[in-house]
């Protein structure tokens, strides 16, 4: 299996690209609108660090973000014309791809870390003795969206930990109520994401069952923001215009780590008070597409009974 490089040498070519590809455009005209939809987590605080710090606007760019479940409903969104670029779960891609609906990715999220902390964990109500997948057979977990990469990583979490996914009922909960929903006992555990799960682990009600992402994917990719070719092929310029950007907002967003100024930034697209998320685990900003480890985004999905066909996202990338 081919290596994925490191975060600190990710990083580090993530500064390299900002640095050399930075030149915003003259600005000769009103500022282009771009739609896109997004869901409200930790990982696309670049794009909203590119919005408050100006590189949009440098770059003579106007985005607008709605505020959608997950990749599932907004892929079809984009197709339609709705959106013209979305950040989402890179199985809902790869399945629409399998599907006849083709794509491409600009940007990729942050990958998995390799150890815990995770960006996301199984969290349960404090005392409730489940510490394994075959303690949850006959229960009810939630994930943001059935069949995605959160869905995925649950139920391969169930099988690694000696459990019947067959035997678990999963079911969709909004990833801002997750918290709640397993306080007010609809789920027995739910996998949450930064920042809810902050959230989650400050609340004395709640405790946390498993660190259930990197136990089973270490290292591998997990989002993207997806356009369609057509897009691609109309506006290449302002794609490239927005790609800038926003690995501009993701160094931003590095060299902020754990100080004010991103605290603030991320509590105001969450709503989540900037001291909770003070306590997110931290997670580089990430940007660029590392296509070597693409393969095992879709090894994984097999093994889950997601793909069946061959999909290869590594020809699927905009240039």
């Amino acid at each position: 299996m081919t290596a994925r490089i490191s975060r600190r040498a990710g990083l580090a070519t993530l500064g390299a690209a900002v640095a050399s590809s930075a030149l915003p455009r003259v600005a000769t005209a009103d500022p282009v609108p771009i739609r896109v939809a997004l869901v409200p987590i930790f990982d696309i605080a670049p794009y909203y660090a590119a919005l408050q710090q100006g590189f949009f606007a440098a770059e003579n760019i106007a985005p607008t973000a709605d505020v959608v479940r997950g990749g599932a409903a907004a892929i079809p969104a984009v197709v339609g014309g709705t959106y013209d670029m979305v950040y989402a779960n890179g199985t809902s891609i790869i399945t629409a791809i399998s599907r006849g609906i083709d794509l491409r990715i600009i940007l990729e999220g942050s990958p998995m870390g390799q150890h815990p902390p995770d960006p996301g964990a199984l969290l349960k109500r404090k005392g409730d003795p489940f510490r394994t997948g075959k303690d949850l057979e006959g229960k009810v977990i939630g994930v943001n969206a059935l069949r995605d990469v959160q869905w995925m990583l649950v139920t391969a979490w169930i099988k690694a930990t000696g459990g019947d996914p067959d035997k678990v009922q999963l079911i969709e909960v909004p990833l801002p109520s997750m918290v709640d929903t397993i306080k007010a006992k609809r789920v027995d555990t739910a996998l949450v994401l930064d920042p809810f799960l902050a959230m989650g682990l400050a609340d004395p009600e709640i405790e946390l069952l498993d660190w259930a992402m990197s136990r089973v994917y270490p290292g591998g990719p997990i989002a993207f923001w997806a356009i369609t070719p057509d897009l691609a092929a109309r506006r290449p310029n302002d794609l490239r215009a927005f790609i800038r950007a926003y690995k501009r907002g993701a160094a931003w967003c590095n060299a902020n780590a754990g100080k004010d100024p991103l605290l603030k930034l991320v509590s105001g697209f969450t709503n989540i008070p900037p001291d909770v998320v003070a306590h997110m685990s931290p997670v580089p900003a990430h940007a660029e597409i590392e296509p070597a480890g693409l393969p095992k985004l879709t090894a994984m999905m097999t093994q889950a009974g997601l793909l069946t066909g061959n999909v290869d996202l590594r020809t699927k990338i905009f240039a």
